[in-house]
């Protein structure tokens, strides 16, 4: 596209310059617009520079390409430009999908959502004879209780990936993930934060997306769909299992938001004529991976469930049930004292959960809070009863005000 680079009189100006001095000028009357407090003009101001952001690294790409600019000029001009883009984020403390699709951010929500209630389709990934069946590339879907769907929604929404599957007469909700940019996008932001056993499936549809890549990237006879994908995606390196401390990051929060409840437990007292409110948050997980390891066995989630005992204070519980004929084993972890409940409190403040269940913790919550501040029960008794009337599988109402600050929380 040489007609979008062109001779001013004497100076060669391109238009990719043009949109980084557009930019320049922004940064400068940022301080000015921030001075008002006044949201419309950083409406204004975010809407227009990401507009202008688009434009830029569209061009500036394009151009590169066919050898418009200078590279050396590029470089230069790219790491200003993240510089300034990154004093713009910090300023209006957003925390974006980056343009390769990355967040640090939202990575280990997304990471632990979908360990807990995620699934990865991978058809012979490192299998290259797969690449050229057109109607198949590999899928991620997370599952969603139906009143979830705003969250679903807003995941979709959030990260421009997939599509959503409402199934009504199966009481859940569908995000997947299939096209190929979303799948890199996703991939990409959740490849360094995997936990479980889970994360080989994630390895498997990389090696399946860097096949793609090389099969097409010096293919003469791409097509133009093709051609078009491959600009928005690079290979990546597969990233092993995270070992960093559950309490490092928001993954926790992701996997409790899948596989976690918390209870409002009042029973009367055996030995006393009164009545007890006890407190529960409750995690549990299978106990084996469907994988078999190199050593014969199935990848156990017993080390995770061990380092999330630990952190807690509390026993990692093994459990057996029979359903139908089939047996059922499973890892469970419980917090139930004050002490792990208040580490429960803490994280969740920090790295708030996002499902409906973000309501159920705050007036979990709130009776902890009335608990440490009075000990005697009937204090809080008629709270805490009405509480539970509106509270896990019983509640109607909902309240989805949290996502609005996800920029904020995670």
């Amino acid at each position: 596209m040489p007609g979008l680079v062109g001779g001013f009189g004497k100076l060669y100006f391109s238009f990719s310059q043009f949109i980084f001095l557009a930019n320049s000028l922004l940064l400068l009357l940022f301080p000015v617009l921030k001075g008002k407090k006044q949201r419309w003009w950083n409406t204004i101001y975010i809407s227009f520079k990401v507009f202008l952001d688009y434009i830029f690294y569209f061009f500036v790409g394009y151009n590169a390409k066919y050898n418009q600019i200078r590279p050396v000029s590029v470089n230069k001009l790219n790491q200003l430009y993240k510089k300034m883009n990154r004093n713009i984020n910090n300023s209006f403390h957003l925390s974006p999908i980056n343009k390769d699709g990355s967040s640090n951010k939202i990575g280990p929500y997304l990471a632990g959502l979908i360990e807990g209630d995620g699934t990865f389709a991978i058809k012979n990934g490192n299998n290259k004879s797969t690449i050229t069946n057109k109607n198949y590339n590999p899928k991620i879907i997370v599952v969603f209780k139906k009143s979830d769907l705003p969250l679903a929604t807003f995941l979709k929404n959030y990260t421009n990936c997939g599509e959503i599957l409402i199934k009504p007469e199966r009481g859940y909700v569908l995000w997947q993930i299939q096209d190929i940019v979303s799948l890199f996008t996703i991939l990409n932001i959740i490849n360094e934060y995997m936990r479980t056993p889970k994360c080989e499936a994630k390895n498997r549809a990389i090696g399946w997306l860097n096949l793609y890549i090389e099969k097409n990237i010096n293919n003469p006879k791409a097509q133009p769909k093709t051609l078009n994908i491959l600009k928005q995606i690079h290979p990546l390196l597969a990233k092993p299992i995270d070992n960093s401390p559950i309490e490092s990051n928001s993954w926790f929060s992701g996997f409790s938001d899948a596989d976690s409840n918390f209870s409002i437990n009042i029973h009367k007292r055996s030995d006393k004529n009164s009545t007890r409110v006890q407190l529960y948050y409750r995690l549990e997980i299978k106990q084996n991976y469907h994988i078999t390891e190199s050593d014969g066995n199935k990848a156990s989630f017993f080390p995770l469930m061990s380092q999330i005992g630990m952190y807690l204070g509390v026993t990692v519980h093994s459990r057996s049930r029979s359903v139908k004929d089939k047996n059922f084993h499973s890892f469970t972890v419980i917090s139930q004292n004050k002490i792990s409940n208040l580490k429960i409190l803490d994280y969740f403040s920090k790295y708030p959960l996002l499902s409906s269940k973000y309501l159920d913790f705050k007036d979990w919550a709130h009776i902890l809070d009335l608990q440490n501040s009075n000990p005697v029960t009937t204090s809080y008794l008629d709270k805490a009863q009405k509480i539970r009337t509106d509270f896990n599988s019983t509640r109607t109402t909902y309240n989805w005000d949290h996502l609005k600050s996800l920029g904020k929380a995670i």
